[in-house]
């Protein structure tokens, strides 16, 4: 089963990857965290990315494509959740080339609702965890102890950015699968994630 995520930036996409996890055996194709990775070699296609990323911009089609290919002819499992890709119609007939999506899941949840948990949220440098401020006021990473920063790219300027290409291209997938047949499952992002994940895995199973 190939699962899609969509939502805005914000919705809970990550933590709910983070809680589903605990519950089933899939595979993560995760572009943002690819694309970090990326950045954090520094090549100079990291240098490249992370210029469009801070800047709140999309990343080229063609690098994309390649990481998510490689990404699946690692271990790939018998459920694969794609976080963060596709963000356009361009990309999503990309991906349509490389497998059949069966399942989109649609995290619903007002943008001002959304800048309040970004402007509130911490990433491990180290392994990745997202946690808040609230949670972990000491900044450090209660999963493996590592240093807990702000993303780059959740500066006020980039998040509006991205705001705008979602609503622009992103949303649009929602209608685009629907029409394709897959099914689109929408949930209330500003629920618990508790409850957040109860109703994905009825939908899953």
């Amino acid at each position: 089963m190939n699962i899609v995520l969509l939502g805005i930036q914000g919705s809970g996409k990550g933590t709910l990857v983070q809680d589903l996890s605990k519950h089933l055996d899939f595979s993560l194709v995760s572009v943002g965290a690819l694309l970090r990775e990326e950045i954090a070699t520094g090549s100079e296609l990291g240098k490249l990315i992370k210029s469009k990323t801070d800047k709140g911009e999309l990343v080229d089609i063609k690098i994309v494509i390649e990481t998510v290919k490689r990404k699946l002819s690692q271990n790939r499992k018998p459920i694969v959740i794609f976080d963060g890709f596709p963000r356009s119609s361009e990309q999503a007939d990309e991906l349509d080339k490389i497998c059949n999506v069966d399942l989109a899941i649609y995290l619903n949840l007002k943008k001002e609702d959304a800048i309040k948990r970004i402007m509130n949220r911490l990433t491990c440098s180290k392994c990745g965890n997202i946690t808040t401020r609230v949670k972990c006021p000491d900044l450090i990473c209660p999963v493996c102890k590592g240093k807990l920063t702000v993303r780059s790219d959740d500066s006020p300027e980039a998040v509006n950015k991205r705001f705008e290409q979602y609503e622009l291209e992103t949303y649009p997938l929602i209608e685009r699968y629907k029409k394709h047949g897959v099914l689109v499952a929408e949930i209330d992002a500003s629920k618990t994630p508790d409850e957040v994940l109860k109703a994905v895995m009825k939908v899953i199973k």
